[in-house]
């Protein structure tokens, strides 16, 4: 949202899929067309029909409300329209539509239909590709319905979700989407040739860079990366850059926290709190201003030309000698098929590829396969700086958020995302997930929606990581200083800048986005007042 963003993670292009309406009692899919009832023939019939025979027919065929679900996350489809049509059955005024979109494409739709109120605009949808959206007015603030009772569990709605990852992922301190299963990253490697060469999965970031210099000299890639823009943006550079960033920079939390008198100021969370750099989950709770974060930037009390920042760049580069060559002319498809065909011997991406993984070893003839591990993003032990492990950069996957449109539809919309979202549905769309030998993202964060033993099993080192508080690449995810930063990165890497150079040139970069986002987020630059959105 990862990405997503934001683990900035975005999945692979699906292929377009019709929209599907499901109406109570019936299996089959009723395209949009059939979703309107004619009521003048309704009443035609009714007179033909006579009494109250005609009027139940007329009941029956009175128009429905849709509610529209537009989603790129075709692991869920199945479970999506298994979901659609069974709440299709309890409500006989609603329809729900399952538009199944590809990736490639998807925020520039998503950017046009719902600022301009179009009526193709879907009600619910993956909030983590409208980035910004609800500092514009144009999403619902899901904070008031959090405390609602949820009538298909018959308890607050907040408590069969993830509190941790709704916190984690406050604009403003809303609530602008609800999260529904978990991705991390981690890497994926070779165990056969790890075998064949005498390593085992490392247990510090030195003993990783070595083992590299061991596999390299056999005559293999050790690590397959994807270097083009999005990677930088969505992908595996930027999550680097991202673990990176938040271990050097976590020393500055106290510094963004929200204070006494600030308007998110909550005092359960924040009073008393110290920084413990041994624990990954130290900082998950509490309440960092924005405006305290940009005023440390405006006031040069954090700096991206500083030489902390020059160490975790040099690092980095390091680490890309041990890269494929003409790794900033790769996909992640590119990479993916590098380890796939065992040129590669480790490769770092998310949970959401142990499915695609065991399937296509499966697909593969015997004498190409291997055996693979995963072993979790290995802790730094020599820098100049008090650095802690690495922490994650993962977040919600399936993270889904509600278009603003009148008071009515908004009700129907979020009625269905809590019957989406209750145990039994999330244990749909992972049973169907199953069923279907479709990839799961990762473990499900609505509680009683278990994953089978061997999944569980393969997604361990991706759990208990952490989560970053802190992580720079841009300012604050603006898109033109990402922009700005991926084609600096790109050429400091390539060798065209110096790191001097490169960081000079960030540092730029950052200062001329600062009043871009205070203007986008509708700051006033004074902590004390809560400042109005929309």
């Amino acid at each position: 949202m990862l990405p997503a963003e934001q683990i900035g993670y975005r999945g692979r292009s699906a292929r377009t899929v019709p929209a599907h309406g499901y109406h109570a009692g019936m299996d089959g899919p009723l395209y949009s067309s059939l979703h309107h009832t004619d009521l003048k023939a309704c009443s035609r019939r009714s007179l033909l029909m006579g009494g109250l025979v005609g009027a139940a027919a007329c009941a029956r065929a009175r128009p429905r409300h849709r509610v529209q679900l537009a989603t790129v996350n075709m692991n869920y489809k199945e479970g999506f329209e298994r979901i659609a049509a069974e709440y299709a059955r309890r409500r006989d005024d609603v329809t729900v539509t399952v538009q199944l979109m590809p990736a490639n494409g998807y925020e520039t739709w998503l950017r046009t239909q719902i600022p301009g109120q179009s009526s193709s605009a879907p009600d619910l949808f993956n909030a983590n590709y409208a980035w910004g959206m609800y500092e514009k007015g144009l999403l619902v603030n899901l904070s008031p319905w959090l405390e609602k009772r949820n009538p298909y569990t018959n308890r607050p709605w907040i408590e069969t979700l993830s509190a941790q990852f709704i916190e984690k992922y406050k604009v403003g301190g809303d609530v602008t989407f609800i999260p529904v299963d978990f991705i991390e990253i981690a890497f994926y490697y070779n165990a056969d040739l790890y075998r064949r060469l005498g390593l085992a999965p490392p247990r510090t970031w030195e003993d990783m860079l070595r083992q590299a210099e061991v596999i390299r000299s056999a005559g293999h890639i050790p690590f397959a990366v994807p270097g083009n823009a999005d990677s930088y943006w969505a992908g595996t550079v930027g999550w680097i850059a991202r673990f990176f960033t938040d271990a050097y920079t976590r020393h500055l939390v106290p510094m963004v926290l929200s204070r006494p008198g600030d308007w998110d100021y909550n005092a359960r969370r924040n009073r008393g709190f110290r920084l413990n750099l041994r624990d990954p989950y130290n900082d998950a709770y509490v309440v960092t201003n924005p405006e305290r974060l940009l005023a440390a930037v405006r006031d040069g009390k954090i700096r991206v030309d500083s030489p902390r920042f020059g160490e975790v760049y040099e690092r980095i580069k390091g680490f890309a000698r041990y890269w494929q060559r003409g790794y900033h002319g790769a996909t992640s498809q590119t990479a993916y098929h590098l380890f796939l065909s065992g040129r590669a011997a480790a490769l770092l991406d998310t949970s959401a590829q142990i499915g695609q993984l065991l399937k296509d070893m499966e697909d593969l003839p015997g004498r190409a396969r291997f055996r693979w591990g995963i072993f979790p993003v290995p802790p730094l032990t020599s820098s100049r700086y008090r650095v802690p492990p690495f922490r994650g950069v993962g977040g919600p996957g399936l993270v889904l958020g509600v278009v603003k449109k009148e008071p009515e539809q908004v009700a129907r919309t979020m009625d269905f995302l809590m019957y989406l979202t209750s145990p039994a549905s999330a244990r749909i769309l992972v049973d169907e997930a199953i069923r279907h030998r479709r990839p799961l993202t990762g473990p499900m964060l609505i509680p009683g929606a278990r994953l089978p033993d061997d999944v569980q099993r393969l997604f361990r080192p991706f759990e208990r990581r952490g989560f970053e508080r802190l992580s720079w690449r841009g300012l604050m995810d603006e898109q033109q200083s990402v922009w700005e930063w991926t084609v600096w990165a790109q050429r400091y890497m390539d060798g065209r800048l110096s790191l001097r150079e490169f960081l000079q040139r960030y540092q730029k970069t950052i200062m001329e986005a600062l009043p871009r986002v205070v203007a986008m987020q509708k700051l006033d630059m004074d902590p004390r007042t809560r400042d109005r959105k929309g």
